[in-house]
């Protein structure tokens, strides 16, 4: 049966309630922004964070963030010590704690998918929608995730432009941000938007079960260039230690070895990450800055 996509009028995360540290200091708070329902990732996540807290002997707990804005917040006031962020929001986040000499944000991990450490964003459209080139999406409408989103947005509207899409065009002046990626496979689906920005593969994520045969009505029009997948971060110099943080990478390592964890995370693997992986998004990030200007 299809699915209509879910808006933020109809599906809400539960923000975090803020505490003093002190009540954290036995346990690590693990920040995600969800990819789908909220209930199935603390479900599918579960798995993970008993791993890790029998592990580390320390209790590990998922708090899930309406966008990566609030958990770079999150992060910026101290309430995470751990959080899988996107390429974006890890710069955001480092920046935000230029102020904080003592903490330090340190990317310990990045995801594999697919035998890949890195990623793309398609532009994804119907077969029958008439677009062929990126010249067609001239004056067409595109769906979005949100504006902190490399996938969903950075890399994608950087793509656009190179190839020639002009930042006065209507397809950015009309942008619309949908929040979640499965909510953009869906539009673009079911013909609400002419054409959405998504990760690799996207629809083969979001339409499993009765959905998968209408994969088919769905194609790629156009890639973008490639950047390191998103890192999994720790937070130094509060309520975790660097020698825990060296301990995490390790343990996130090892579930190479779990295919069951993994499979409900839905990655193939873990690497180590570094920061100067994630230098190449600044560039990305000046491009769209001009698109941010010119509208």
């Amino acid at each position: 049966m299809a699915r209509t996509p879910v808006t933020t009028s109809t599906v809400s995360v539960p923000a975090p309630e803020r505490a003093d540290p002190a009540t954290h200091k036995d346990s690590i708070r693990f920040g995600r922004v969800p990819y789908g329902a909220y209930g199935d990732m603390y479900r599918d996540h579960q798995p993970l964070l008993d791993y890790l807290s029998g592990q580390l002997d320390r209790k590990l707990s998922l708090q899930l963030f309406a966008d990566y804005a609030a958990m770079v917040g999150a992060i910026r006031d101290g309430d995470l010590e751990l959080a899988w962020l996107g390429p974006l929001a890890y710069l955001d986040a480092e920046k935000s704690l230029a102020d904080r000499k003592m903490h330090r944000l340190i990317p310990i991990v990045k995801p594999m998918r697919h035998g890949k450490s890195e990623y793309a964003s398609e532009i994804i459209v119907r077969k029958d929608s008439g677009i062929n080139t990126v010249a067609d999406l001239a004056g067409r409408s595109c769906a979005f995730v949100d504006t902190t989103s490399t996938a969903g947005y950075l890399l994608a509207a950087a793509h656009l432009m190179k190839c020639g899409i002009s930042v006065k065009d209507p397809l950015f002046a009309r942008r619309h941000f949908l929040n979640q990626y499965g909510n953009v496979v869906l539009a673009v689906l079911f013909g609400k938007f002419d054409a959405g920005a998504v990760f690799e593969g996207a629809p083969a994520v979001f339409l499993k079960d009765a959905e998968a045969d209408r994969r088919a009505e769905l194609m790629v029009l156009t890639r973008s260039d490639s950047v390191p997948y998103e890192p999994i971060a720790a937070l130094v110099g509060g309520n975790l230690q660097e020698a825990e943080a060296k301990k995490l990478r390790t343990l996130f390592l090892e579930l190479n070895g779990r295919p069951d964890i993994l499979k409900k995370l839905q990655v193939g693997g873990f690497e180590t990450a570094a920061p100067a992986e994630y230098e190449s998004i600044r560039t990305v990030v000046r491009m769209v800055d001009r698109l941010q200007a010119g509208i």
